[in-house]
């Protein structure tokens, strides 16, 4: 499917309750071709991300990787052996071919890329940005629909907020993100996704105003219809905001227990 000139999109057949209706995997340019997060190795992918190269009469020449998540990454090792194309990626990421680092820069069809480190879902996470079409390519940073989970490593919802509040700073733009629809007005969607978190966190405070719980008995509180194959997921995001609680000084953790200090969240 088009997404602009020079920019189409591919969605990889792996639907789950992680991934949505599955990966989008982005082409851009018709000649000298960067694939955008390739995602899972599926023949029927591949070959769709082939074809589409093909069908423009041009070449796959660089195979950028937002993270290393398996839904994002796998088939970049299957392009590169199909077409001699490098990986580009965090230096984190195994097999990198070209190591991209905050502020470097990839040149394309439309312009340049920008290189994003937008860390929180993930904490090799990077976003591409062309300032020529203000359009984001935001991996796992923003959802077309619904919210992300975060990171289990330390500080995961602060890094994930400050990720968030950079997309903002680049006023308007459109948001082509891993999963679902594109999204038209990125800025209202990132603010969004701030008020969310403000939120869950007075949420949690809330939950906590009883007593000390464990994440487990937060989670059926904060979040208690939600189907049982998400609950691990849903205890990684609580246990992030704890930690971010945590560094405000709103709440103490005592073994397996959290509890709210009494001050109150501004």
């Amino acid at each position: 499917m088009l997404v602009t000139p020079g920019v189409q999109v591919i969605r990889a057949a792996n639907p789950s309750p992680m991934t949505g209706e599955g990966t989008n995997t982005y082409v851009v340019g018709e000649q000298q071709i960067i694939v955008i997060d390739p995602g899972p190795v599926l023949p029927a992918h591949v070959e769709q991300i082939l074809s589409a190269a093909q069908r423009s009469g041009g070449r796959i020449t660089a195979l950028l990787v937002t993270h290393q998540h398996s839904d994002h990454l796998p088939a970049a090792y299957t392009l590169k052996q199909r077409t001699g194309a490098p990986i580009l990626a965090h230096p984190s990421v195994p097999g990198v071919d070209r190591a991209l680092d905050d502020g470097a820069t990839v040149a394309s069809e439309l312009g340049e890329i920008a290189i994003l480190s937008t860390p929180g879902h993930a904490d090799d996470h990077l976003s591409f940005w062309l300032a020529s079409q203000r359009l984001l390519f935001a991996g796992d940073l923003v959802a077309g629909v619904g919210t992300v989970v975060l990171s289990s490593s330390p500080g995961a919802l602060s890094a994930y907020l400050a990720s968030l509040r950079r997309l903002i700073s680049l006023g308007p733009l459109t948001i082509l993100p891993g999963h679902g629809p594109i999204v038209p007005n990125g800025v209202a969607r990132v603010q969004s996704y701030l008020d969310h978190r403000a939120e869950r966190d007075r949420q949690i405070l809330t939950a906590l105003a009883g007593g000390p719980r464990s994440v487990d008995e937060i989670v059926a509180r904060v979040y208690p219809d939600l189907r049982p194959e998400l609950r691990s997921m849903a205890g990684r995001n609580v246990s992030a905001h704890l930690e971010h609680l945590r560094e405000a000084g709103l709440v103490e953790r005592r073994g397996e227990n959290w509890s709210r200090n009494n001050q109150t969240l501004s």
